[in-house]
């Protein structure tokens, strides 16, 4: 099977059959499909629940070592024991998890990804269309623009169903509309069956929908300056200042004998990394995609 392994084509050996009774399946099915990852649902259950049982092993073999360790150094086996019959389970479960809900996450990006690029990739099917180009020919010169990222993956599929598979561009379409991740995707193929099929002006139709859009893009812009500058006078006062001001108080209390130099660690070596981590992490889960 295409995009398994070796120990993915054991997994599914093992576990398949078992995988294929679950109810999983409909939802792992749905995003492995918007995902564009080429594997069956029932196998990539069946990978799961085999790195998970790699992961429980490791925690298994990781709680030994930390009860020899603590035997050893500490002389509280009891507590080991204890930490490590917790440790195994968590890690399996956490390594199921991660793999189970990696197909979502990837079909997030790629939606993520889509909606960024619309725009500019509705454009420029606006003025393909307007030169007289039949569908499938925009399509396939859409899929060759690299710039516009997943929109022109999603133009190569459309146009693989339309060459390869003999698919009429309405049923090429409807099968986009399937597997697409972007809900503004969906609508803008939806809208374009409708025009197709009530023999509309398919230029007109996405000039319409590529002004739509860049005015949808204004306003998320203009709407993210806004916030970069709350986000920004928050971290002059959170960041700056208030770490600023709090090191100078400890400094007081120190120069008094009051307190002691490890405070003034923990604000210098701990604390403000912390706050800046976490500003760099925000910002960066914020900044949109161009």
């Amino acid at each position: 099977m295409a995009g398994l392994n070796a120990v993915d084509r054991l997994a599914y050996t093992m576990l398949g059959g078992r995988a294929a009774k679950s109810r999983r399946l409909e939802s792992l099915e749905d995003s492995l499909r918007k995902a564009q990852i080429p594997i069956r649902s029932e196998a990539y259950l069946a990978k799961a629940w085999m790195y998970g049982m790699l992961g429980g092993i490791v925690g298994l073999l990781l709680s030994f070592l930390l009860v020899a360790l603590a035997s050893v150094l500490y002389e509280i086996p009891t507590l080991a024991w204890a930490a490590g019959l917790v440790l195994a389970p968590v890690i399996g479960y956490v390594t199921f998890v991660a793999v189970a809900a990696s197909p979502a996450s990837s079909a997030k990006a790629r939606k993520k990804n889509i909606d960024s690029r619309l725009a500019y990739a509705t454009n420029y099917t606006a003025a393909m269309a307007s030169a007289g180009v039949i569908p499938a020919q925009i399509f396939k010169s859409l899929a060759k623009q690299e710039i516009y990222g997943e929109v022109a993956k999603e133009a190569a599929m459309i146009y693989k169903d339309l060459e390869v598979h003999g698919k009429d561009i309405v049923t090429a379409l409807r099968r986009a509309i399937d597997r697409t991740p972007s809900v503004k995707f969906q609508e803008l193929l939806q809208g374009a069956i409708t025009t197709i099929t009530s023999g509309g002006d398919l230029t007109q139709y996405f000039r319409s929908k590529a002004n739509r859009y860049q005015w949808e893009n204004r306003v998320e812009q203009k709407t993210f300056i806004e916030t970069m500058g709350l986000m920004a006078e928050t971290y002059v006062t959170a960041a700056v200042a208030g770490p600023l001001f709090l090191l100078v108080m400890v400094a007081i209390i120190v120069l008094m004998g009051a307190g002691d130099m490890e405070q003034i660690q923990m604000i210098v070596f701990v604390l403000l990394p912390v706050i800046n981590g976490g500003f760099a992490w925000g910002l960066l889960k914020m900044i949109p995609e161009v």
